[in-house]
């Protein structure tokens, strides 16, 4: 069910990289193009951000509630406070790829991808880093723009996109997490846009943000559609549950690759939504320190 809908405002050029932090229960995005970090406190309604002097593409939190941040050139732990930053480690990537969206399994391991800066080569790698001390794994490769790894609770299967080829892939995982099979589970037609950013609910159901789609699709364990929410913006990037009960749905949109006309018929392109759908959300597991 859907009973409503905030737009929080912040606008973003390229709003990613949602995370709700239970550590001090509040809500982390960026903006990638504006190299900002954003936190926002829904309780008191506080927000601010932190500018950094390249993109950053995602934040999530270690077991010890430090911030880790994925950069352009790397991954990094941040004190939000003072923008100082210690790198963790840099993957092997071309000077034209950046990082792009990450999550962490039940089990306490970063998932990430890379892409092509530009959007036109297939460079694009997806990573597993089982915890802050150990070197990036490469598990797959060959995207142009990957998007919104996440793996179901009992850990034997991950979701990837593959937003250039529209495509949602399904992961079955081994007893060591690691894939062993790839397959498609949803492709996105031309209506729908292209998959991006996406979480699981508590009851098992895959919501991704539709870029170019207007909303958010929300998908059966089969791959069917239960149904979708429409947003006022065209490009939507990112989903994540949040507030202390979990029961909030948090969307971030862009404005990147409108028109000044499209800017005008969409004024809140790039904002923070937050919507009440019926279902809960998992709580986020901590980074392996």
């Amino acid at each position: 069910m859907f009973h409503g809908r905030k737009c929080w405002g912040f606008p973003c050029q390229l709003g990613e990289g949602l995370h709700w932090n239970s550590f001090d229960n509040c809500l982390y995005w960026v903006d990638i193009r504006r190299h900002r970090i954003h936190q926002f406190d829904p309780q008191s309604q506080a927000h601010q951000y932190r500018t950094f002097e390249e993109s950053v593409c995602w934040v999530v939190h270690s077991a010890k509630g430090q911030m880790v941040a994925g950069f352009a050139s790397g991954i990094y732990c941040v004190d939000f406070v003072t923008g100082s930053r210690t790198a963790i480690a840099k993957p092997p990537e071309p000077s034209s790829n950046r990082l792009n969206d990450a999550s962490v399994d039940p089990s306490g391991c970063l998932w990430f991808g890379t892409m092509d800066d530009s959007e036109q080569q297939p460079t694009g790698k997806l990573y597993r880093m089982a915890s802050m001390s150990q070197r990036p794994q490469v598990v797959d490769d060959g995207y142009v723009v990957s998007n919104g790894p996440v793996v179901t609770p009992d850990g034997r299967t991950m979701f990837h996109n593959s937003s250039s080829e529209r495509t949602v892939y399904r992961f079955k995982l081994d007893s060591h997490g690691m894939p062993i099979t790839k397959e498609p589970f949803a492709i996105f037609d031309d209506a729908m846009g292209c998959p991006d950013g996406m979480v699981m609910d508590a009851e098992g159901g895959l919501w991704v943000a539709q870029w170019g789609g207007h909303g958010i699709v929300r998908f059966n364990a089969d791959g069917t559609i239960d149904r979708r929410v429409e947003l006022p913006v065209p490009q939507v990037t990112n989903v994540c549950f949040g507030g202390e009960n979990l029961d909030k749905l948090f969307v971030t949109t862009a404005y990147q690759g409108l028109s000044l006309q499209q800017r005008l018929k969409y004024p809140q392109a790039g904002c923070l939504f937050e919507l009440n759908v019926g279902v809960k959300g998992l709580p986020a597991t901590p980074f392996n320190c």
